[in-house]
């Protein structure tokens, strides 16, 4: 795999999407069951809760995806593994 230099606001990108990411699974696995929510059993505040902690994680990954340094590189796909890799030290 090649060595990138990841400039320090792309490797921040990165871990705020997974902390985003992290919060989305925290508030969805203190709702309901499916089969509750189907019945109306989420509340309203909850409702928003989510959205919020969605529109977060999407703001995160828009952030990591339009970061301009994407468009220097041959291989995204190797560089997003490494982005992962360096990004968790």
């Amino acid at each position: 795999m090649a060595d990138y230099d990841f400039p320090a606001d792309l490797l921040d990108a990165q871990r705020a999407y997974w902390v985003a990411d992290a919060r989305v699974q925290e508030v969805t696995d203190a709702l309901p069951s499916s089969q509750e929510v189907l019945e109306g059993a989420m509340t309203d505040e909850q409702h928003t809760e989510l959205a919020e902690a969605r529109n977060a994680r999407l703001a995160a990954l828009e952030a990591l995806n339009r970061h301009p340094w994407w468009g220097t590189v041959d291989d995204p796909y190797k560089a997003r593994i490494a982005l992962q890799t360096a990004a968790r030290v």
